[in-house]
């Protein structure tokens, strides 16, 4: 039985969170895109740590939904 580690939008927006991003639950996937493109206009030091999660996130034995999956690519 194979076991798939899989992202979902709940996943990742608890992810940013944990990481001390300005986003909430119920923000959607597009909101969620334009504050972390903001905040990270606003606060460049922290692009590093969310390409770093966006990576982790993406590891090979883990699934990334793909409105995720799209919104993490807009990250660089």
């Amino acid at each position: 039985m194979m076991i798939v580690d899989l992202i979902d939008e709940v996943d990742f927006k608890e992810r940013l969170i944990a990481l001390g991003a300005p986003v909430t639950q119920e923000q959607s996937l597009a909101d969620v895109q334009a504050a972390i493109l903001a905040w990270l206009q606003a606060y460049p030091e922290q692009t590093p740590f969310v390409k770093d999660l966006c990576r982790d996130m993406q590891k090979d034995n883990t699934t990334v939904l793909p409105e995720v999956s799209s919104v993490m690519a807009a990250f660089g």
